[in-house]
């Protein structure tokens, strides 16, 4: 059984994944987003600089937040965020396949960034990065909801553009792109084993208005926005090496989850299957069996849980806890939507997935 732990308390981690600094087009120090995400309650956080490792010396626990640095390889399409590497992988944008391969042979991790991002004439002339050459393997993950890019296709009207802005910022952020959930699960049924992440893709770009800068989505708002939460068996270490050891293990794995904390924070969410004395978290893998229960526990009574098998939603309850019993083998991942007391129920927690395969 793959991520199976005996039954005892399990600490979770926020942390906010593919931001930039000023080592490419971000406008804040290693630092300073180390300051800013330390307020916002992260635990740590990865940097993601266009095509360079600039940052890589700055790797440490700053702020009492673990500080990881990869890179963001390709400029023009397919982007892949590539992490626990020690030297830069040369782009490949005609053939991103050779960008994945090389990221392995590192001994990286290694993530498809917003593979479905849209354009719009509001932002940057309607630029948009999406992956563009299919199929690829041997990826370790995709990144299913990018606050950023998903905002960068979500502009309806000036007005309405305007009023989510200034207003209502929550709004825009409808679900993750039905294109990035339906590759996801593709994928996983197909036997592939793919991490599901949430990110901010942070830059805290800089705008001149006249006399004035302004910085449209700083740092410390979107450390409050999609968050990635690691699942550990042990705290998390006092130590750098072994902190950073604990968290790509965890994302490695599919230990972890997505959250929309701009709707509550998805702390304690756990997602897990329970056979005997035994639990099989998110990420693992169990022969099928008689008995195996599993279990969704949200940090918000305000919640919508759903279970999905092969990509169909199988079982649905309103409340804080779903408990299930798997007639089948397959692949089974948990959605949490929140309940609001002025809208319908808005997409927030999205768990990666036990794999029940056949005995």
């Amino acid at each position: 059984m793959r991520n199976c732990l005996p039954v005892c308390a399990m600490f979770n981690y926020p942390g906010n994944i593919h931001i930039h600094s000023s080592y490419s087009d971000g406008s804040g120090s290693i630092d300073q987003i180390a300051a800013a995400a330390s307020s916002a309650g992260l635990n740590f956080v990865v940097i993601a600089d266009h095509e360079t490792l600039a940052g890589l010396p700055e790797e440490s626990i700053t702020n009492g937040v673990v500080v990881l640095v990869g890179a963001e390889i390709n400029r023009l399409h397919s982007h892949y965020l590539a992490f626990d590497i020690d030297r830069l992988i040369e782009p490949d944008e005609k053939n991103p396949q050779n960008v994945i391969d090389r990221v392995n042979e590192e001994g990286g991790l290694g993530f498809i960034a917003h593979p479905f991002e849209k354009g719009h004439p509001y932002i940057e002339k309607g630029k948009a990065y999406p992956w563009k050459h299919w199929p690829v393997f041997f990826f370790d993950g995709l990144e299913i909801w990018n606050y950023t890019s998903h905002w960068r296709g979500r502009h309806p009207s000036p007005f309405k553009t305007l009023y989510w802005f200034f207003v209502n910022r929550k709004a825009a952020m409808d679900s993750p792109p039905r294109e990035a959930l339906q590759l996801w699960d593709c994928y996983s049924i197909a036997g592939h084993h793919v991490t599901a992440i949430g990110s901010s893709d942070a830059h805290a770009s800089l705008y001149n208005l006249g006399l004035f800068k302004v910085t449209v989505f700083t740092y410390s708002f979107l450390f409050k926005t999609i968050n990635t939460y690691i699942l550990l068996e042990e705290k998390l270490s006092d130590n750098y090496y072994t902190a950073k050891n604990q968290i790509v293990g965890a994302l490695r794995s599919g230990r972890c989850y997505i959250s929309f904390d701009s709707l509550y924070p998805g702390k304690e969410f756990y997602y897990y299957a329970e056979v005997g004395k035994d639990k099989i978290l998110m990420g693992g893998e169990i022969g099928f069996q008689k008995g195996i229960a599993l279990h969704i526990k949200t940090p918000c009574k305000r919640s919508m849980v759903r279970l999905i098998h092969n990509g169909t939603l199988i079982s649905e309850t309103v409340g804080q806890e779903l408990k299930f019993y798997p007639a089948k083998p397959g692949v089974y991942r948990a959605e949490v939507y929140f309940r609001s007391y002025f809208s319908r129920p808005r997409p927030w927690i999205y768990s990666n997935p036990i794999y029940i395969i056949p005995a």
